[in-house]
């Protein structure tokens, strides 16, 4: 085999893989449009505020190696992370920022790796939060933050703002 007849067969191949990669990356895109969040226009007060947080991803919860693209949450980057008392805004950048509303979050827990990334027991913090479109599936985004002073404020902040709407949720059923 000469090396031309080589480099040849090198090239088809890794056009056939990078083909593969395309046409199973849309065939997700298109899974997933379903799970595209609505724009609330969250305007409560701000829990706290963390800038420059690194996204790793989203993933379905329990399956930490199943990336889900979600609109705005589809690339792993740079992000700035605004907790209110109505919900928390996560704003990727190069992607439309996104809003999940308090009566969609589940709490927050911690791992050492997802899809994209593996770091040190505990790590990563995640989101932990319910779409309300296609069948409600539970989800988890994933951020690694600058220190674990921060990570444990975020947590915090998710916490305050949870009990705060299930206390609300809480007293309405006791009114009625």
């Amino acid at each position: 085999m000469t090396r031309t007849m080589f480099l040849v067969i090198w090239i088809i191949i890794a056009g056939g893989l990078l083909t593969f990669m395309a046409v199973a990356w849309r065939a997700r895109k298109r899974r997933d449009a379903a799970l595209a969040l609505p724009e609330l226009g969250l305007a409560g007060d701000v829990a706290a505020e963390f800038a420059h947080v690194s996204y790793v991803s989203t993933t379905p919860k329990g399956a930490p190696l199943e990336r889900v693209a979600i609109p705005g949450l589809t690339f792993k980057g740079w992000a700035d992370v605004t907790v209110r008392r109505d919900g928390v805004e996560i704003a990727v950048q190069g992607e439309r920022p996104v809003e999940i509303a308090t009566a969609q979050l589940r709490g927050t827990d911690a791992a050492a790796g997802r899809i994209g990334k593996i770091v040190e027991r505990d790590g990563l913090s995640l989101l932990q939060w319910q779409s309300q479109a296609a069948g409600e599936r539970e989800l988890e985004s994933s951020f690694r933050f600058s220190s674990p002073t921060e990570q444990r404020r975020f947590a915090a902040a998710v916490s305050e703002i949870s009990q705060n709407t299930s206390q609300t949720n809480h007293s309405s059923q006791e009114d009625a």
